[in-house]
């Protein structure tokens, strides 16, 4: 009879834990970014924004949009949780 093994008796596991860990973390936080993000394309007022910052208003208006229905729904609700 074979006796399952505890992670302790692999660090091979317990790295790929604390790496989906810190993954499942990031993407938490990428999201609550995503949100606000949205938010602030939702509410900004071009036409109010400095030259300079047009460039970088457009790119993130971009970027929200290509995201998918279900990530942008995920992603702001991140940002009413907190």
């Amino acid at each position: 009879m074979t006796t399952m093994k505890t992670s302790k008796d692999h660090p091979a596991v317990e790295m790929l834990r604390s790496e989906i860990e810190l993954m499942v973390s990031d993407r938490e936080a990428l999201l609550r970014v995503a949100g606000a993000a949205a938010k602030f394309v939702e509410k900004v007022n071009i036409a109010k924004l400095p030259v300079s910052v047009i460039a970088s208003a457009e790119a993130l208006a971009s970027s929200v949009n290509a995201l998918t229905e279900d990530s942008l729904k995920e992603a702001l609700n991140a940002i009413k949780r907190r």
